[in-house]
Formats: C-alpha cells, sequence, structure tokens
C-alpha cells in the first residue's frame, strides 16, 4: 500500500510539473500532459482533453504530438473518428523525421487509412523508420514482415530474416515469434528446428499468444524438443486464455483427442467456440466437425454445413476440403458433386493433402467434372508426396491397376508401404493383400496377417474381413474358425458387402461355432460360484457312480488340478478319461473301441467325438420312417452335452435302429468304422451310440436334419433360386470332397441320401448321409451293384467296378435334378431295359434354360467314359466360383445365364414344370458281371443326383426299375436334362454319369468346381456360369412348380450280374425294398 501511494503522489506531482509547462508553452509538456490524460496519470482520465493537448503539441510542432494527434484522429478517441486528417497528422510527424510516425504513415499507406494504399510508399516509410534514430525492435519486426511478403518491395527472406532477428534481439515478442518461425521452415536462413524451439520459447515467454501456440504445437509433435503432451497443453492453455483464436483451437483439439489432459468434449467444443468468435477458421471447421459428428454437441449436420462453409470461405484449406465432402456426399445440405469438385479443387490448391486425394478422385471416377485419369494421377501423387496417407493408398492403387499410367506393381507395394505406416487402415489392407499374394514384393503370408491385424483393428471392414478369412484358412497364423467368425461378423456390421457374402458362407457352411467360445461365459460364472461340480461328467452337486471318486470343484482335474475346458479330457495327465473310459460299455468290445478312439481323439471337433448314450436319456420318442436297413425314429435328447446344444441349437436327433441288430454284424460294424474315418461337418454326423432297451436293437444317434431329404425339399420347393440350388450342390460335395479324400468310394449317391437342415437366417445346406456302403477305394468287391438305377454309374453296370468316378456320375444325375427339381427319366421303368439304355449313353432330358456352364459340368460328371468325369475337387472349386460371383460380381457371363434362368423360371408355371410322378427306391439285383464298386461308380451315382437336384425329379419317372431300364443305362440312358439347366450344372452332371467311369471326375474335382460356382453366386455375378444359373433360376419362374415335380415313385433294384448286351432278360425278385421318399 506504502508503494502505491508514493507512486500516486510522484504521478500527480509529474502531472503538476507537466500541466504548469505546457501552460507555460512548452510543446513537449504539452505532449506529455495529453498522456496523462489518456491513461490517468495523476489525473482523472479524460481523452477529450487529451486531444485537445496533443492538438496543442502538435500545432506547436512537436513530432510525437502530431503522431499522437494522428492516433487519436485514427481511431476516435476524444474526437469523431477521421481518418483523413489522422493521416494528415501522421504525416506531419513522420516528415519531422519521427520514427513512430512514419511507422504509423506506412500502415496508413498499406491499409489504404486517409489515403490511397500504396505499399511501395508504405515499404518506404517502414524502411525510413526502422534504420531512423527512434528505431526499436517493433518497426523492425515490422520491416521484416514487408520482405517476408513482399510488401511494397520484392521479397526478400534473407533480409526478412535480418530485420526479424534484430527486433528479436531487441527482445521484441513478435520478432522472436517471427524469427523462430524462420528457423521452424526455412525462411531466409537454414532450417533449424532446434532454434527455432529457442525463439519460440523466449516469444512465448514474453507473454506473445501466438508464440505461446506454436510453442505448444512443437511440444505436441516433437520439434525442436523431446514430445511432452502435458507442456503442450498447458501453453496452448496460456495461449487460450491470451485471446489467441489459434490456442483456442488447439486448446479444443486437446480436449478432444485428450491430448495432455483428459478428454473432455465438451470443453472441447466451448475453446471452438471461442475460437470461431476470434474468426479462426481452423476453429471454424473443427466447430464444424463436431456439429457433424455429434462431439460435446448434438449432432447438427445443417449447422456442421454452415460452419465449414465459413471456413472455406475464409480460405482454409481443410475447411475447403470438408465442405467439398458435404457436397459430395449431401451432408447437411443438397448433395452437388460440381460443387463439391469446385471446393476440393480450391482445398487441392491451397495445399491441403487430402483435398488433392479428392480431387484426384473426382477426376478418376468423374465426380462433378469429366473424367481424366491422367489429371487424377497428377493430384493423387501431390497428395501422396504431401505425405497423405489416403493419397498413398490411392497412388498404390493407380500403380497396381495402372490408372493415368503404367501398372507398376512395385511402386504399388511402395506406396501401400508408406500409407500402411501411416496408419491409413485402407493401405494397411492392401499392404496386406500385397503380401498375401506376393504383388509387388516376395509374398510372405505372416506379415499379410500383421497389416491385415492392423488394418482390422483400425476399424476397416477389407482389414476385419481379410483378417477373418486369415484365421480361416490359417493364412500368416494358426487356423482359428471362431475367431474368423468373430471378424467376418465385424465386417459385415460395418455393411462391408464382401463379407455378407463370407457370412453366408460361414453359417452355411457351420463354421465358427464353438463349445468354448459359445459357452465361456456360463462356464467363468460357473467357477466364480464355486459349486461342487464333477469334472468328468460336469453334474453339479450330484455325480454318477463311475466318476463319484474324482469329486471336483468344477473342470478340474482331480490329479493335476489342471482347468479342463474342452472334451472332458485333461491335457497333462490324461488320467480322468482313462479311469471314465473304463467305467461303462456298451456290451460290444468294437463299439466299445471305437467311442473311445472318437473321445481320445485331442483334435476332434464337437460333431466327431462319439459318445455311448443310456436309451433312458431319450424322450418324446417318435417313429418316421421304415426302410431295407431298419428304422428312423426322431428323439429329443434329454442331456445333450452344452456344447453339442451350442453348435446345433436343438436338442434333435435322429435315431436309426438297425433290423436283426440285437448282435453287432460285421455290416454294422463297417458303417461305423466308415463313419468314423470320415468324420466331418459335412458328413451327416453320428453323436453317438445306443441300444433301445425293450427290443435291444443297437441304433445310431445321428443329427436331426428337419428339412428331410433333397428329393423331398425339391418338391416342396419347386422356384428355388439358382443360387440357392448352388449352395445345396456345393454343400453335398463337400460332403463327398471329405469321402473321396479319405480314400473312400460313397456308391450310393442319391437325393435320398442328401439330408438337409437350415442354420442361422434359414439357410439351407445338404449334409450327405448313409455311408452303409461306403469302401475304400482299393477294396476289391464282388458283392454286387447297389444304389438308385439312374444314379448308378455305367461302368458299374457292366463290370461292377465302383471308383470314384463313379461317385462322380452320380453327382451329375444329382446336379440334373437340383437344376431341374425332377426324378431322373420319370414315367419309366426302372428295369434292365433303362440300365442298359444308361449304359450305351442315355441321360435324363436337360430343360431348356439351364445355365450353360452347369449343364457343361453336369454332362461331363455323367459323362459314360468314367476317365473324362472331373474330380470331386474340380466341381468343387467350380462351384464356390459360381456361387461367389452370384454374391460379389453380378457381370460375369455365368452370373449372368443364373440370373437368366432365375428369370425365366418365374415365367414358367410352376405346376408345369414340375408336373412329375413319385418313383419308389428299390434295391437292384445283380446285373453286372464283376460286382466291382469303384469310387467312380460313386461318381456315376454323384451325376444322377446332381440330374435329381436340376429337376427334383425322380430320374427316369414313369419307367418300370427293371432290367431294360438298366440295359438302357448300360447303353448309356441318363435322365432327360431340363431345358433351362445351366450349361456348366449339365457338362458336369453328365461327366459324372458318363459310361466310362475313367472319364468321370473324381470327388474332388467336382468339389472344387461346384465349389467356384457357389463362390462366384457370391462373389461375381457377371461369370458365364453364373448368369446360367441365374438364366435358370428366372426361367424356373415361369414354369408351373406342380408340373415341374409332379413325379412318379420309383424303385431301387438290386440287378442281377449277367451280360448286359442282351436285349431282354428275367427280373428277378428283390432282395430287399425300402421307400426313399422316407428317412433312411
Amino acid at each position: 500500500m506504502g508503494n502505491k501511494a508514493s507512486k500516486n503522489i510522484k504521478q500527480k506531482q509529474l502531472f503538476q510539473l507537466h500541466f504548469k509547462s505546457a501552460r507555460g508553452g512548452s510543446h513537449k509538456a504539452q505532449n506529455n500532459l495529453g498522456n496523462c490524460y489518456e491513461h490517468g496519470i495523476g489525473t482523472t482520465k479524460d481523452e477529450e482533453k487529451a486531444f485537445q493537448w496533443y492538438l496543442k503539441s502538435a500545432e506547436g510542432g512537436h513530432s510525437d504530438g502530431q503522431n499522437n494527434l494522428g492516433y487519436f484522429y485514427g481511431n476516435g478517441i476524444g474526437i469523431t473518428k477521421d481518418e483523413k486528417k489522422a493521416f494528415q497528422w501522421y504525416l506531419k510527424s513522420a516528415k519531422s523525421g519521427n520514427s513512430d510516425g512514419q511507422n504509423n504513415i506506412g500502415y496508413c499507406y498499406e491499409n489504404g487509412i486517409g489515403i490511397t494504399k500504396d505499399r511501395e510508399k508504405a515499404f518506404q516509410w517502414y524502411l525510413k523508420s526502422a534504420e531512423g534514430a527512434g528505431a526499436n525492435s517493433y518497426k523492425q519486426n515490422g520491416l521484416g514482415y514487408c520482405y517476408e511478403n513482399g510488401i511494397g518491395t520484392i521479397k526478400n527472406e534473407e533480409k526478412a530474416f535480418q530485420w526479424y532477428l534484430k527486433s528479436a534481439e531487441g527482445r521484441n515478442s513478435s520478432g522472436q515469434y517471427n524469427i523462430g518461425h524462420c528457423y521452424e521452415n526455412g525462411i531466409g536462413t537454414i532450417k533449424n528446428e532446434e532454434k527455432a524451439f529457442q525463439w519460440y520459447l523466449k516469444s512465448a515467454e514474453g507473454g506473445h499468444s501466438s508464440g505461446q501456440n506454436n510453442l505448444g504445437y512443437f511440444y505436441e509433435n516433437g520439434i525442436g524438443i523431446t514430445k511432452d503432451e502435458e507442456k503442450a497443453f498447458q501453453w496452448y492453455l496460456k495461449s487460450a486464455k491470451s485471446g489467441n483464436s489459434g490456442g483456442q483451437n488447439n486448446l479444443g483439439m486437446c480436449y478432444k483427442d485428450g491430448i495432455g489432459t483428459t478428454k473432455d468434449e465438451e470443453k472441447a467444443f466451448q475453446w471452438y467456440v471461442k475460437s470461431v468468435e476470434g474468426g479462426n477458421s481452423s476453429g471454424q471447421n473443427n466447430l464444424g466437425y463436431c456439429y457433424e459428428n455429434g462431439i460435446g454437441i448434438t449432432k447438427d449436420r445443417e449447422k456442421a454445413f454452415q460452419w465449414y462453409l465459413k471456413s472455406a470461405e475464409s480460405g482454409n484449406s481443410s475447411g475447403q476440403y470438408n465442405l467439398g465432402n458435404c457436397y459430395e456426399k449431401g451432408i447437411g445440405t443438397t448433395k452437388d458433386e460440381e460443387k463439391a469438385f469446385h471446393w476440393f479443387m480450391k482445398s487441392a490448391e491451397g495445399g491441403n493433402s487430402s483435398g488433392q486425394s479428392n480431387l484426384g478422385l473426382c477426376y478418376k471416377y468423374g465426380i462433378g467434372t469429366t473424367k481424366n485419369e491422367e489429371k487424377a494421377l497428377q493430384w493423387i501423387l501431390k497428395s501422396a508426396e504431401g505425405g497423405n496417407s489416403g493419397g498413398q493408398y490411392y497412388l498404390g492403387y493407380c500403380y497396381e491397376k495402372g490408372i493415368g499410367t503404367t501398372k507398376d506393381e512395385e511402386k504399388a507395394f511402395q506406396w501401400y508401404l508408406k500409407s500402411a505406416e501411416g496408419g491409413n487402415s485402407d493401405g494397411q489392407n492392401n499392404l496386406g493383400y500385397c503380401y498375401r499374394n506376393g504383388i509387388g514384393t516376395t509374398k510372405c503370408e505372416e506379415k499379410a496377417f500383421h497389416w491385415f491385424m492392423k488394418s482390422a483393428e483400425g476399424g476397416n471392414s477389407s482389414g476385419q474381413s481379410n483378417l477373418g478369412l486369415c484365421y480361416k484358412d490359417g493364412i500368416g497364423t494358426t487356423k482359428n474358425e471362431e475367431k474368423a467368425l468373430q471378424w467376418i461378423l465385424k465386417s459385415d456390421e460395418d455393411g462391408n458387402k464382401f463379407s455378407q457374402g463370407s457370412v453366408e458362407y460361414f453359417y452355411r457352411n457351420e463354421i465358427g461355432f464353438s463349445k468354448i467360445e459359445k459357452n465361456e461365459n456360463r462356464l467363468m460364472e460357473d467357477i466364480k460360484k464355486k459349486d461342487n461340480i464333477c469334472c468328468i461328467c460336469w453334474k453339479e452337486n450330484s455325480c454318477s457312480e463311475i466318476c463319484i471318486k474324482y469329486f471336483q470343484n468344477f473342470s478340474r482335474c482331480h490329479n493335476c488340478g489342471n482347468l479342463n475346458i474342452q472334451k472332458n479330457v485333461c491335457p497333462i495327465c490324461k488320467l480322468i478319461e482313462v479311469s471314465y473310459l473304463s467305467k461303462w460299455t456298451s456290451g460290444n468290445y468294437e463299439i466299445d473301441k471305437i467311442i473311445h478312439m472318437s473321445q481320445l481323439d485331442e483334435n476332434a471337433k464337437e460333431w466327431e467325438i462319439w459318445k455311448w448314450i443310456d436309451y433312458s436319456k431319450f424322450k418324446n420318442i417318435e417313429h418316421l420312417a421304415e426302410g431295407g436297413f431298419g428304422s428312423i425314429w426322431k428323439a429329443e435328447w434329454t442331456d445333450m452335452p452344452d456344447d453339442l446344444f451350442g453348435f446345433y441349437n436343438s436338442d434333435q436327433v435322429a435315431l436309426k435302429k438297425l433290423k436283426d441288430s440285437q448282435q453287432i454284424s460285421s455290416e454294422f460294424l463297417n458303417e461305423l468304422l466308415v463313419n468314423f474315418h470320415c468324420r466331418d461337418r459335412y458328413v451327416l454326423p453320428i453323436l453317438g451310440i445306443t441300444q433301445d432297451t425293450n427290443t435291444k436293437e443297437y441304433a445310431l444317434v445321428l443329427r436331426y436334419m428337419k428339412d428331410g431329404n433333397l428329393k423331398n425339399f425339391l418338391q416342396q420347393n419347386k422356384t428355388l433360386p439358382w443360387k440357392e440350388r448352388l449352395w445345396l450342390l456345393n454343400s453335398f460335395l463337400r460332403g463327398l470332397k471329405t469321402i473321396h479324400g479319405k480314400g473312400f468310394i460313397h456308391r450310393d449317391l442319391h437325393p435320398g441320401n442328401l439330408m438337409i437342415t437350415e442354420t442361422h437366417e434359414n439357410l439351407k445346406f445338404i449334409r450327405l448321409g448313409d455311408l452303409g456302403l461306403c469302401r475304400p477305394v482299393n477294396e476289391i468287391l464282388s458283392s454286387g451293384t447297389y444304389g438308385v438305377l439312374p444314379y448308378i454309374a455305367p461302368e458299374v453296370m457292366n463290370k461292377n467296378q465302383y471308383t470314384q468316378a463313379s461317385d462322380i456320375y452320380s453327382v451329375g444325375i444329382i446336379m440334373w435334378v437340383i437344376s431341374t427339381g425332377k426324378i431322373p427319366f420319370e414315367g419309366e421303368l426302372y428295369d434292365p431295359e433303362l440300365a442298359i439304355a444308361i449304359f450305351n449313353g442315355d441321360r435324363p432330358k436337360i430343360h431348356k434354360g439351364t445355365p450353360q456352364c452347369y449343364v457343361e459340368l453336369m454332362e461331363k460328371c455323367w459323362h459314360n467314359d468314367p476317365s473324362e468325369r472331373p474330380n470331386v475337387e474340380t466341381i468343387y472349386y467350380k462351384l464356390e466360383k459360381w456361387v461367389g460371383d452370384l454374391i460379389y460380381n453380378l457381370t460375369t457371363e455365368n452370373t449372368l445365364m443364373f440370373l437368366k434362368a432365375d428369370q425365366e423360371m418365374q415365367n414358367i408355371d410352376s405346376e408345369s414344370l414340375y408336373n412329375e410322378t413319385i418313383y419308389s427306391k428299390t434295391h437292384l439285383i445283380k446285373v453286372m458281371n464283376k460286382n466291382q464298386y469303384t469310387q467312380a461308380s460313386d461318381i456315376y451315382s454323384v451325376g444322377i443326383i446332381m440330374w435329381v437336384i436340376s429337376t427334383g425329379k425322380i430320374p427316369f419317372e414313369g419307367e418300370l426299375y427293371d432290367p431294360e431300364l438298366a440295359i438302357a443305362i448300360f447303353n448309356g440312358d441318363r435322365p432327360k436334362i431340363h431345358k433351362g439347366t445351366p450349361q456348366c450344372y449339365v457338362e458336369l452332371m453328365e461327366k459324372c454319369w458318363h459310361n466310362d467311369p475313367s472319364e468321370r471326375p473324381n470327388v474332388e474335382t467336382i468339389y472344387y468346381k461346384l465349389e467356384k460356382w457357389v463362390g462366384d453366386l457370391i462373389y461375381n455375378l457377371t461369370t458365364e456360369n453364373t448368369l446360367m444359373f441365374l438364366k435358370a433360376d428366372q426361367e424356373m419362374q415361369n414354369i408351373d412348380s406342380e408340373s415341374l415335380y409332379n413325379e412318379t415313385i420309383y424303385s431301387k433294384t438290386h440287378l442281377i450280374s449277367q451280360p448286359l448286351m442282351k436285349h431282354s432278360f428275367a427280373i428277378h425278385e428283390s432282395i430287399s425294398k425300402f421307400d426313399i421318399n422316407k428317412y433312411i
């Protein structure tokens, strides 16, 4: 208080001194007295009196008084504002050699205040001011600004730097800021970020708000100093509180992104508002971003657009870019591609790398301008060279595809790498693609996986999809179907169109459903409850006598304490399962042995583990069908394990009771062993074995397929689109591919053994069942010819030799059934005459409109020569391609065929299309010479099954299934292929049922051909084959479904072995008969 009072006394004394001297006529004192009145020094502040004393001083010729009087006129202080008078008094002061007056008259000339704008004169006065006797650091800084920006003189960055340096060394904070700016950007000197930092620090400590803002930027990004986000935040805060709009904008960004402080979107929004109040264009852009994305404020796209517009019109290149984006996408305004192009152009010309990238895309795709790939490349190149990761990605894409430049995969790879390292998720995804496929670099699946992972974690839906595929196929990582499905689903949730097809692919093939995954949460909850749960039978608080001695807390091995969460098998000591398995028995050593093998298989999936199931665990047992080998029943498994219930989402099972099985026969054991060796998700799974406590009959416990067999399904779904038909065929071939891959021949392929159910979203699929006649490829048999006549390969009728190509023949016929929904050779007897006709080359008539690609594949499958038939792999991959195209590429030739077939189907009366007779399934009497089955025999059956799938009919309907039919088949007769059946399907079907087993493809060939078709129907709807299927689907819609499927029942007859070239022979009594319309 004392110092303040003393100061006031001194100021009053000084005022009195100036007042006395001014009254005495001292012009200097008059100026000083005006200053006292202006600032209230030693007296009450009075701007009008200040003006009067400055006027007296100025009129007396005092240059400081003249300068101050000019300032009062210029700003309307104590007098009405008058810029012309302000200029006149500044000029008088300047001409008197006053450096402040010279500086101010320069300012007037620069900005046209009270005089016509004249930058050359402005510069001359600034120069005089800076070089004059009264020069100071402030004026030196102003002169540096003129030299830097070429104001009134030739631009000279070196001189600008020198004048800034003089000002800075004179401790002028603005000069210090500008010299820091020169060092930062190499203006008039060598770029030196460390020196830039030091001068910004001096400027900031001197209270310069822009220096404080730039110092914060240096700390934030580690420029010239170690990165320190907390210090960055503090300096932004100082700058913001000083009213610097740039600092306020950057402080908002800190709060938005949590840089150096706790993230707070509301505070971010508030500081952006303060920034825009100061007219900051970056703040306007960021405020628009907040409104667009609802950051710290309710989302409002119209306001977002308005703020982007303000920012853009202020010349902010980021605002111009975002405004262009609004116009392109119709965000907060009407979509207008021409305006989008206009603003992208302004942004690009302003050096904004994102604007340059989008301008390039406008030229690339013709958005708002004429398409020009060369200009596209030029702008994308500028963006990429400017360090924009998006531009680098697009440049890589241009080089990869040869857009606007020569195709160069190595350059593509290099730019994808730059983009990926810059954090661009698209670049990371494409870099992964390059590594996976060896594009522009050495193939490396591990690196591919790494970059797909980064892209996926960055939220890129394509990266997520590719990462899922890596996990699915074990590309660069361990195969993990559960993780594969998780990433595919994430991609699908983000709207990735390719993932939509992949999700369908996963669901149809039941990929990615795991016991551990589905029950992990329940499992952990049970552990936390610490209930006593047996580690063997998993029963809570009560345990069977079998494992009561090992009663422990949930899922812990009694021996080593290891957690046992998969298949109740301790991975350390193996003691639990050994003790457990030794306590029960089915009563048959061989059955026990097979069950033990499945349970002790560490690599077995949920559906591959067999169990001995007490018959009392089944309830609501319902009879379904009776057959030659036994009866089929439906039941509920009351204590179905959680893993199986989670996988199938149902506790319903089918019981296949075998006739006279009280004593286990070699045939029954053979079927069990074949099923054991061919365990796979695509083969109808055996879940366990049981024994009826009343009849003592053994029964297989099978997965319940609620949609029945293929024949019945097609009759109930008469206008099924080709995409669905191909999926059914594809899922069937997956099972056959497994069987052939394990070295077996099915030997009994027909629609009655192809069981259908549905998975998620009502997607249907087939599981191949009834492996009772399945035998190893190298097993020489002479037990006769078995099967449904139209599906039996011609060579089997001749020599009784089954090969995998025989199965492919059956695939061809099944393809025909799928394409038509009919029965092969409907209306004809399934007798030796038909057999001979088939042997001589007769096949079902292919429907008009069947896609040509399908027809060609079908015909290859049912080719008389087994060697001409494709293997199941070939068929599978062709189907995968067709299905893929129908999902992802609707422009392929095959896809268009399938689409056309779909369209034509809509125009055909479904009743007339499917008006077929029903046929019975009869066990054929031996008719061949050598009774030798091969896998090619199964392939013949595949061909016939293909016919059934293509027609939905019974082969040779209306004909007796007698020796005449057998002879016809022997001579090459096949079911008539429906018009409209896709040609590729026809060709494959015909190859499968080729008379010569060596002409038939193996199951691998068929399988991969089908995979290709199915793939095309998903991913590429433009392939020739896909178009055939689509066309066939269309044609099917135009056919009356009842007429299309009205079939007769046909019999499955065991043909008598004898020469087939005779035109007639006696019909022998059937050994066994049962109806294929039923479950078995």
